[in-house]
């Protein structure tokens, strides 16, 4: 979780903000990992590798939106980090499911997702205006 927030930009309080938000994101994911990795004795279906690929794109998202804040740095993220951050979305909500469907035993994940789904919704209200910000700077 920390290589996220490892190199913050300095005066951005908008991306320190969204990038611990995806901070949160992908650390949670791991305790989640972790849950499904105990659980695989009774359940050797749970696929973790769409985890680690939830976890991936988080940290790949959270670099691209860290290196947009780097001065000088010329990008225009803006429609590219909405759909990815939507596609990310939509990540969570498929992994989610694979344990949080009626008749599905319990995995003990269910309160990480709630933490993956707060995180979520906080980055979600954080995002437009950073791209807004980001467009006006290098539109």
């Amino acid at each position: 979780m920390t290589e996220i927030q490892d190199s913050l930009v300095p005066g951005r309080d908008d991306i320190r903000l969204l990038l611990q938000d995806l901070a949160c994101v992908a650390g949670t994911v791991s305790e989640i990992m972790t849950a499904w990795r105990r659980a695989t004795a009774d359940w050797p279906e749970l696929p973790l590798s769409a985890l680690t690929q939830l976890q991936d794109a988080t940290r790949r998202l959270a670099a691209d939106i860290r290196a947009s804040g780097d001065p000088g740095r010329v990008l225009n993220p803006a429609p590219p980090m909405a759909e990815r951050f939507s596609a990310l979305r939509e990540d969570v909500a498929r992994a989610r499911a694979a344990t949080g469907g009626p008749g599905q035993p319990a995995v003990g994940d269910r309160k990480l997702w709630e933490l993956v789904d707060v995180a979520m919704s906080r980055a979600g209200t954080r995002l437009p205006g950073l791209m807004t910000g980001l467009v006006a700077i290098t539109g």
